[in-house]
């Protein structure tokens, strides 16, 4: 069907020009509740996925071009017909659009870029049930804790992309997806009252190695554990800690990505300039430079190709403190005459020069885990709820839940420590914790 699709928009003389994807993914499902794994279960799924660009210049005015899309499922009863009248179908949406022209990109060498879990693809089935296994004992290893529920799916996805300019380019790819829910309580056995609370774990990787459940294990019961004796959150403004995972939701959600990429400057909402700092006073903190890295081993958003078949490369965006280049997909790469990078990926940042254990020297405040971290993608403000913190004075670590880190994400880089040891979350890739110097935590 794969050629079928091609011959049919090949023959097509009112496009500008189409992206043809075969995407296949085969994945196992396992849900496990206390005690025992409930179901195991396969899927598999595939799509073909046409993009296509036409002219849509109006008599009379500027030349312009848009651009419409259209998924088809496979089936033998699928006529010519009826790929055909799917093509049309996404002709008529971007007969709608009215753009400044842009192309498509050309072929062009792919990177080897390691994705897939060999073991994985062997028997997702068994390794996710052997999976569950380490989780589950990890669990029952730690006191005061014990696990209510858990889902693992893992799923290896192959893509073929095919467009009007030459490329023809395949890539297969792992991931795995885990989230359990860890319960501790105390009290009840002595004529006190009964105290327990829920911590949700949620991990995204390629690869099984990178899961390091035992370690997660028992870092999250910890967690769960000290939000039994959590208390109110402090009144605080100054230094705040962030590590591991909180670092990891930190750097990824979005402000960078945004603010570097061709797409806002074309729209005017980044002000960024290429060679400039990208901070709009002044620096205390570490430099700060930063990669746009499509081409990270088992990273989460690593690949050979992306959407449009623009190799992944390994992009320096900011260069201590300046900006080095935009990420740009191919329309705004030509808007602005910049070279196509492609998506963004992973965000690499480089490490600091500060040991982590010196970094959690003298008074701070550490957040050890986010409801969920957003900021303005825009300006970089940012109010978020805590689940659970440490509030460190005098050598004292108290744990809270509750309250709000209020700051600027921008303002928080320009101030901010980095140690040199680093880490690897999936989605990020750097230091393992980072002090910010003048945030504000607030009840």
């Amino acid at each position: 069907m794969f050629d079928a699709i091609t011959d049919a928009l090949r023959k097509r003389t009112d496009l500008l020009g189409w992206t043809l994807r075969d995407i296949t993914r085969r994945g196992s499902q396992l849900y496990a509740v206390p005690g025992a794994i409930e179901a195991v279960r396969d899927v598999t799924e595939e799509r073909y996925v046409i993009d296509v660009l036409r002219d849509t210049t109006v008599p009379g005015r500027e030349p312009s071009a848009g651009a419409g899309n259209i998924t088809l499922l496979p089936g033998a009863d699928i006529a010519a017909a009826s790929i055909d009248a799917a093509i049309d179908s996404a002709s008529l949406h971007a007969g709608l659009v009215r753009n400044p022209p842009y192309g498509l990109p050309g072929p062009s060498s792919l990177p080897d870029v390691p994705l897939l879990d060999e073991a994985l693809c062997r028997d997702m089935a068994g390794a996710l049930t052997r999976a569950h296994q380490e989780l589950a004992g990890a669990v029952r290893s730690e006191a005061g804790v014990r696990m209510t529920a858990a889902e693992l799916f893992a799923e290896e996805k192959s893509v073929r992309l095919r467009n009007s300019r030459g490329i023809d380019a395949s890539q297969r790819d792992t991931s795995l997806e885990v989230e359990w829910v860890l319960l501790a309580r105390n009290g009840g056995r002595s004529g006190g009252d009964q105290h327990e609370v829920e911590a949700f774990v949620e991990m995204q990787r390629r690869r099984l190695a990178d899961l390091n459940l035992q370690e997660v294990v028992a870092e999250r019961s910890g967690w769960a554990r000290d939000l039994l004796a959590a208390q109110a959150p402090p009144q605080h403004a100054g230094a705040v800690i962030l590590a591991g995972s909180a670092l990891a939701e930190f750097m990824a959600t979005g402000v960078i990505q945004t603010l570097g990429s061709a797409a806002a400057k074309f729209s005017k909402s980044s002000t960024w300039e290429v060679g400039e700092s990208i901070f709009r006073g002044p620096v205390r903190g570490d430099p700060l430079t930063v990669w746009a890295n499509r081409q990270a081993a088992y990273g989460v958003a690593s690949d050979r190709f992306d959407a449009e078949g623009i190799p992944s490369q390994r992009l320096l965006l900011i260069d201590n403190n300046r900006l080095a280049a935009f990420s740009a997909g191919q329309r705004y790469a030509e808007y602005l005459h910049l070279p196509a990078t492609g998506e963004f990926g992973v965000i690499e940042v480089a490490p600091g020069r500060t040991g982590a254990a010196d970094l959690r020297q003298g008074d701070h405040v550490e957040i050890a885990a986010f409801s969920a971290f957003e900021a303005d993608d825009v300006t970089g403000d940012f109010a978020c709820e805590i689940r659970l913190g440490y509030a460190v004075t005098g050598g004292r670590r108290v744990p809270f839940k509750g309250g709000q880190l209020i700051g600027n994400y921008l303002h928080a880089l320009a101030d901010a420590t980095w140690s040199r040891e680093t880490g690897f979350h999936g989605i990020y890739l750097g230091p393992t914790a980072v002090r910010f110097e003048t945030l504000t935590v607030a009840p």
